[in-house]
């Protein structure tokens, strides 16, 4: 399965985490060169080792230190400046930004690159209240991480958490975005809608991540960051857990060419509504969507990626299905036939590397673990391998699913006319 993580339930208003950047210090945040992003496991060189002496004057002005203090000399002063403006710890030079990051693989992710001491994370969930007990519980470092709310299931939250993320966080730059929230309603009989109008797993799975990347990408342009997105073997029928049915078949995309909302049957080939195959479509999307951006940003410096980090069998994503699949069917199948089952915190640790590492930065690339994890973690390995051969549809995808957001914004829009629009064609680069 895909593993990613669940969809969450908005509770209220995040607190005051950050406080806005100054215009003057927006430079110390603002990556060099690509080889100054993703710097060994998980530990790059201290940001301010990199600094311009520009930046080190702009900061040097704000916070009242000898504007003619070397960089590196310079690091006390702006470690102590930094705890003062905003939230992060003295290293944190590298952002980044998950979805669903309140339980399972997202959580663990986020714990991985927060415990490094080189990353903040910005964890992206609708229920802001459950992601700050989770991230205190998991024991994630205070001044690592950020929760900040983004509902999936609408493109405007998504479009505030964008708007957030840069006002209220004062973030100018993202180093890596993991897409990985997901739902799945394995027992429902017809489709669900959002209040966006369009059917619930295709928009919490694929779109509003679509849209999430769009809304980001001059971030991830500015520090020549990195896109993930977390998928799974079903995603291909060309897979053993992909030959089990339903398969995922994108068909003629004649359902998400029609908005996949009322008027349709809920499935991006518009043919028979199946919870199962949703999900399953909305992953082989993902994928298809890694592509089309690798296509599309990969000379803007932007690295964009898939992963099957191994089968999380407890994961909440399951939690709709029946107890015998969840404690007994799956557990084994993925034990003993498949050999991909792994612990959340293993999953969470494999994407946290795809997220940060220099070896996994061939934009365009599908990563997935071979070996037993339970004959030893040293005896696993990540292999790039090929995704559905309905890969040759990614751009035509890409394309619509484009027209698809853009429609439901201008629908939005359309009730509050004193609202600009945003055409995302025009901002993709579409022709």
């Amino acid at each position: 399965m895909g593993l990613n993580g669940q969809h969450e339930t908005n509770t209220g208003t995040p607190p005051m985490a950050f406080i806005p950047f100054a215009a003057a210090t927006t430079a110390v945040h603002r990556r060099g060169t690509a080889s100054a992003q993703h710097r060994g496991p998980l530990c790059a060189t201290p940001y301010y080792a990199h600094m311009p002496a520009l930046a080190v004057r702009a900061r040097a002005f704000v916070t009242g230190t000898a504007a003619t203090t070397s960089p590196l000399s310079a690091a006390p002063a702006l470690r102590q400046a930094r705890r003062s403006w905003m939230r992060m710890g003295p290293r944190q030079s590298q952002i980044a930004v998950i979805t669903g990051a309140s339980s399972g693989i997202g959580l663990y992710a986020a714990k991985t690159l927060a415990s490094a001491g080189n990353w903040h994370v910005i964890l992206a969930c609708r229920d802001v209240g459950r992601a700050e007990q989770a991230a205190a519980q998991s024991q994630l470092p205070r001044d690592a991480y950020t929760v900040l709310p983004c509902d999936l299931a609408s493109f405007e939250s998504v479009q505030a958490f964008a708007r957030n993320l840069t006002g209220q966080a004062g973030v100018d730059h993202v180093d890596a975005l993991v897409c990985n929230a997901a739902i799945w309603h394995p027992r429902d009989k017809k489709p669900r809608f959002t209040v966006d109008g369009i059917e619930e797993t295709a928009q919490v799975c694929h779109l509003s991540h679509v849209l999430l990347c769009q809304e980001l990408l001059p971030k991830l342009k500015t520090s020549r960051g990195r896109v993930v997105f977390l998928t799974t073997q079903t995603h291909s029928p060309g897979t053993l857990p992909g030959m089990i049915p339903p398969q995922a078949n994108l068909g003629d995309m004649s359902g998400l060419a029609r908005g996949l909302g009322p008027d349709t049957t809920g499935m991006m080939d518009n043919g028979p509504f199946e919870p199962t195959k949703a999900y399953k479509d909305a992953k082989a999307a993902n994928v298809l969507t890694m592509r089309a951006m690798n296509a599309r940003f990969s000379k803007d410096g932007v690295t964009s990626v898939a992963v099957f980090p191994g089968c999380v069998a407890d994961t909440n994503l399951f939690r709709e299905k029946r107890a015998w699949f969840r404690r007994l069917f799956f557990p084994l199948l993925q034990k003993y036939v498949t050999r991909q089952y792994v612990p959340n915190e293993e999953a969470g640790r494999r994407v946290a590397e795809v997220a940060s590492q220099g070896t996994f930065s061939d934009s365009g690339s599908y990563y997935q673990w071979r070996g037993n994890y339970f004959a030893g973690r040293e005896r696993t390995r990540p292999e790039v391998i090929q995704p559905t051969t309905e890969v040759v549809k990614a751009d035509r995808l890409y394309e619509l699913s484009l027209e698809v957001i853009d429609r439901a914004l201008r629908k939005k829009r359309e009730a509050r006319p004193s609202t600009g629009r945003l055409d995302y064609r025009s901002l993709a680069g579409a022709t």
